[in-house]
């Protein structure tokens, strides 16, 4: 399938990457508001078209599915410029600034008939697949607590858009929502009580802690920040045993620890990894769907929630 892009910093080098792995996906045109970053851009890439705005790459007929690769503090803007045209969309994590920006996002999706999936990467990893089978066997039995951290330094600059409020900064709301993502999947609901708390500087979070309570009883406990490296894995405590998944947002292996015995489950991939949220985009719009099982915008609504509910804590007052 032929993919436009919305945006041309990091998130989308990184994705392109992704593209020489699958031989029947191209990117074929693209849009920046930066004229000279996105003519390198295709350069680099060898995308024979690029666009002045947003309207006119949706409206090219030979872009089959858009990816809104923008900062999410345009997400809403630009996904409204980009839904007209009727085209199945990925729009990069966090899907909006907040939950009501998320339904919105959710109910014009609705309105157009289109596909519309959040770019949660780490969702589509061959080894979530296999955890929810695992958890769907009973082999472990009931999952009782989670404790995940995604964290790392990044010495504080405020010239950086990650430090600045005004332009969507936070650790939380950017890279908090990957361990946000994993309690949520393992207990199947939003959580019914939250516990936060975080070292805050000029409005945004330089790290951030929140204790969750899940309606069927779970708890996890989740960090994110940009003060200090972690080891960035997660910790799945079952009646049964326990799961650890080193670098738990692009995971190649498990280990399940039972019985005193400990059993290393691989599930190797090629870099970068992003090639399996495309894939699944793309089943899902071979199979008429209007929004992937893997991803929900129910899911996305209520992670938005979540994350609007640790910003209240921490600013209120």
């Amino acid at each position: 399938m032929r993919w436009g892009f919305i945006g041309t910093g990091r998130i989308a080098e990184r994705i392109m990457a992704a593209f020489a792995l699958l031989p029947d996906s191209q990117v074929t045109a693209v849009y920046s508001r930066n004229q000279e970053a996105m003519e390198a851009f295709c350069g680099r890439w060898k995308i024979p078209k690029h666009y002045g705005s947003i309207e006119e790459l949706a409206g090219d007929k030979e872009v089959d599915i858009l990816y809104l690769a923008t900062p999410h503090i345009v997400h809403l803007e630009h996904f409204q410029r980009a839904v007209e045209a009727g085209k199945p969309i990925l729009c990069e994590k966090p899907m909006g600034m907040s939950e009501e920006e998320t339904r919105q996002m959710v109910r014009l999706a609705e309105e157009k008939g289109i596909f519309l999936m959040e770019g949660l990467w780490t969702r589509f990893f061959p080894i979530y697949g296999w955890l929810n089978d695992l958890i769907a066997s009973g082999r472990m039995g009931r999952p009782y607590n989670v404790m995940a951290d995604f964290s790392y330094h990044s010495p504080y600059d405020p010239s950086l858009r990650f430090f600045r409020k005004e332009l969507g900064g936070g650790a939380m709301r950017g890279a908090g929502i990957y361990p946000l993502s994993l309690a949520v999947q393992i207990f199947g609901s939003a959580p019914c009580e939250i516990q936060a708390m975080a070292d805050m500087k000029n409005d945004v979070d330089l790290r951030g802690a929140a204790l969750l309570r899940f309606p069927d009883g779970g708890m996890a406990q989740i960090l994110s920040g940009f003060q200090g490296e972690s080891v960035q894995g997660a910790n799945i405590a079952f009646e049964k045993g326990s799961v650890w998944i080193p670098d738990f947002w692009h995971p190649d292996r498990a280990v399940i620890r039972q019985n005193g015995k400990e059993e290393i489950v691989l599930q190797p991939f090629a870099f970068p990894g992003f090639q399996f949220e495309i894939e699944e985009v793309e089943r899902c719009v071979e199979e008429g769907k209007r929004e992937s099982a893997r991803m929900t915008w129910q899911e996305s609504i209520l992670l938005a929630g979540a994350l609007d509910e640790m910003y209240r804590i921490w600013t209120k007052g």
